[in-house]
């Protein structure tokens, strides 16, 4: 737990908590700074409603210069507003801006050092501020230097007013202790419902993000770090107006400086309310705009408010451990204190570009950038932070990371790009060369797998591990099998009852299904076992072929296939073709079994015979120069189209099975042209 904190008495007699209330919340077993009493959201101009911001722009050189405390700044009267920030031409570098709002009461709040905003795109500090939190007031003062020069005229005030929406001024029970995660919705369907144990949140649709606002973010597949800030601005804050808040900056963020999204992951306010940042998932390596040189793999916190000379309440602390333990553990990162390596490449940093560095895994702003970022204060309490965080760690949900240690660790899987989250029946852990899932009626297991990126609940379970054919990658799952080849990756599901996904040839006997070269039997079967018959043989080459229009001959050139024969058609066209010329007593003997010899004819022959120089003889120890088919076995193994068996014969007496034949085919059809 951390230390002994007087604040929090203070805090809960502030927001209106009653020592009945307090009693109520310790018998329910919630730590009652936990419990956010209803309180009356900030509401400066009621032409602004419904959970609406509207920001205007003043630039400074225009405002009425004051003096201040014995420095020169700038004042913007007869504005009704709730926070502000400020940015500036390009010919400043740096300035220390300040800001204060006259409540309305007629009393000034104090000066609030607004922190420089990290622009997302370059990850360079951008040419303006974050957004500050000034309450209710009627005018803004700001303050801006240079080098010790006043540099107010170049500065340009964005004064933002926020509202309130019903929702905001529900009372609520803080992330925590609370018990269930947001769940995705319409306009946030990137977030799931987050795996056992995570924390609870306001998810984006929950504080009023308008999706419309944000465009695609990016994300790393190794996190290394969370990165602590503050917000600055004013602590003077309600529990109702909390969303205001993170709506407000939302906005600044896009709208005025023309972001993606905001900048941070998460937000916590002084009540341990967490409330979800940036878009593109939760469970997801974000990159966030938040710490210059090391937004590609962090995750960004930052505590509403302003925590230079007070600490964060110990609800907002204890909400801040808990996000850190939980984001750590669900990327398999379960000890704080461990070091993480970084090579920054950009400048203004507190390390020299291009050396390798390491940093702990939880840090603060002030680590990296030139900041006071999150306050000397909360600064203060890092230590304690790490140590809660570790304790959350250590009673956490450890079931896929003991799976992942079981099946090889980071060598063997690579690292968490999605930690666990709800996917279908599943809770699901991708990695950058693994699946770890829960549920389906399957025991967790980790598997090795190229697919994780792609992977689907539809899919279900990986059912072997994945192996090389040829130039693809494939792997089978409970409904079906997944294929890398040429860059693409393709799910293929389950026809046939009797070929399942773990068979050797699925994908080649999907494939044919797919292309209707086989239909296989009434019963779903395919029969990948049986002995391929010459007939059947005859048909898929002509169904490979796109079944060229042909009318049958009345008179049959083979002496045992009759005119009524299923295959008849068939049969003529490939005697016709030159494919098929039986045996010299001008039998073709449908029914009997084809030969591995006969198949590299037939297939040779509707290529159209192509020239080549290639024997079977040269290839393979068990095909001598006089095999009648030396040549065509050659050309089938030149083309790839036959690898034979790794001891080195082709086999080419033995009889070819139903799923070698599709193999064939289809590796015929590619090479061919025809798929």
């Amino acid at each position: 737990m951390f230390p002994s904190d007087p604040a929090r008495s203070d805090a809960t007699r502030r927001d209106g908590l009653s020592r009945r209330g307090l009693l109520a919340a310790t018998a329910a077993g919630v730590p009652a700074a936990f419990v956010i009493a209803a309180s009356k959201p900030a509401h400066a101009d009621p032409s602004v409603t419904g959970g609406d911001t509207r920001i205007t722009e003043h630039e400074l050189q225009a405002a009425g210069a004051v003096d201040e405390d014995g420095a020169p700044a700038r004042e913007i009267t007869d504005v009704l507003a709730t926070m502000v920030g400020v940015t500036w031409v390009d010919t400043l570098s740096d300035p220390v801006v300040e800001a204060r709002g006259r409540q309305l009461d007629g009393t000034w709040s104090p000066w609030y050092q607004l922190e420089v905003a990290i622009d997302p795109e370059t990850g360079d500090e951008a040419t303006a501020t974050e957004l500050a939190w000034l309450g209710e007031v009627d005018a803004v003062q700001v303050r801006g230097t240079q080098d010790g020069a006043d540099v107010t005229d170049q500065l340009i005030a964005h004064v933002v007013t926020t509202s309130p929406t019903d929702e905001d001024s529900s009372p609520a029970t803080a992330g925590a202790h609370a018990a269930a995660s947001a769940t995705p919705n319409a306009s946030n369907p990137s977030t799931p419902r987050l795996g056992p144990q995570s924390p609870s949140y306001t998810s984006r649709a929950g504080w009023g993000a308008n999706e419309s606002w944000a465009r695609s973010t990016s994300a790393a597949d190794h996190l290394k770090a969370v990165v602590i800030h503050h917000t600055a601005g004013s602590n003077s804050y309600s529990s109702a107006t909390s969303p205001q808040i993170v709506r407000g900056i939302y906005s600044y963020h896009t709208q005025t400086l023309g972001w993606a999204d905001v900048g941070y992951n998460i937000l916590v306010d002084k009540y341990g309310r967490i409330f979800e940042g940036r878009g593109g998932g939760l469970h997801r390596n974000i990159a966030g705009a938040h710490a210059r040189g090391f937004n590609t793999g962090s995750f960004g916190i930052s505590v509403m408010g302003d925590y230079s000379t007070a600490a964060p309440p110990w609800a907002a602390r204890e909400a801040v451990a808990q996000i850190i333990g939980w984001k750590l553990l669900t990327t398999f990162k379960d000890r704080v204190s461990a070091t993480e390596s970084w090579t920054p490449t950009t400048s203004r940093i507190r390390f020299k570009p291009g050396v390798q560095i390491s940093l702990q895994r939880v840090f603060a702003h002030r680590d990296v950038n030139y900041t006071d970022c999150p306050g000397n204060a909360f600064y203060g309490q890092m230590g304690a932070i790490r140590n809660r965080a570790q304790s959350f760690i250590d009673r956490g949900w450890r079931v896929h990371l003991d799976a992942y240690n079981a099946a090889g660790g980071q060598r063997a899987l690579g690292t968490v790009t999605h930690g666990a989250h709800t996917a279908g029946r599943y809770t699901a852990t991708l990695l950058t060369n693994g699946i770890i899932l829960t549920g389906g009626g399957r025991p967790t297991k980790a598997w090795p797998s190229p697919f994780a990126k792609a992977w689907k609940p539809s899919w279900g379970h990986p059912v072997r591990t994945p192996v090389k054919d040829g130039s693809r990658t494939i792997q089978a799952f409970e409904h079906g099998l997944a294929a890398l080849e040429g860059g693409r990756t393709r799910f293929v599901t389950r026809t046939f009852k009797d070929v399942p996904p773990e068979r050797v040839f699925f994908l080649e006997i999907e494939d044919l299904a797919a292309k209707k070269v086989t239909t296989g039997w009434g019963d779903r079967t395919f029969r990948p076992d049986n002995d391929n018959l010459r007939d059947a043989m005859i048909v898929f080459i002509y169904r490979a072929l796109g079944s060229p229009r042909y009318t049958a001959p009345r008179n049959s050139p083979f002496v045992d296939v009759s005119r009524d024969f299923v295959f008849y058609k068939e049969l003529c066209w490939a005697h016709e073709s030159g494919i098929a010329r039986g045996w010299s007593d001008k039998r073709f003997r449908p029914l009997i079994p084809v030969k591995r010899d006969a198949v590299a004819a037939f297939l040779y022959r509707a290529a159209g015979e192509p020239k080549t120089s290639a024997r079977g003889s040269k290839m393979f120890k068990d095909v001598t120069s006089d095999v009648v088919f030396d040549k065509e076995i050659g050309w089938l193994a030149e083309t790839g189209i036959s690898r034979g068996w790794p001891d080195g014969t082709f086999r080419p007496f033995v009889n070819i099975k139903r799923d070698q034949m599709a193999t064939f085919v289809n590796r015929w059809m590619r090479h061919t042209g025809r798929v």
